[in-house]
């Protein structure tokens, strides 16, 4: 089945047009994890909060993940 992996962070959002082909949603999510967690590592250097990565099929959304950096100062 293939998989689309559109990303939305607080710089920009991105959709998926081209897709990638996995075996199952087992493996779509893991692959979903690594990305959606590469790309918060990024946003957050930059001075971002939040990454959503919505994962969908060619017919509907199937799931969405959000990565959110809370940062608090304690002086």
């Amino acid at each position: 089945m293939r998989y689309y992996f559109d990303i939305q962070d607080d710089f920009v959002a991105v959709s998926d047009s081209e897709g990638t082909e996995y075996g199952s949603l087992e493996v779509a999510t893991r692959e979903a994890i690594v990305a959606v967690t590469s790309i918060a590592r990024d946003v957050f250097t930059s001075k971002g909060a939040q990454v959503t990565l919505t994962v969908r099929s060619e017919d509907r959304p199937l799931f969405e993940m959000t990565v959110r950096l809370d940062r608090k100062q304690l002086d």
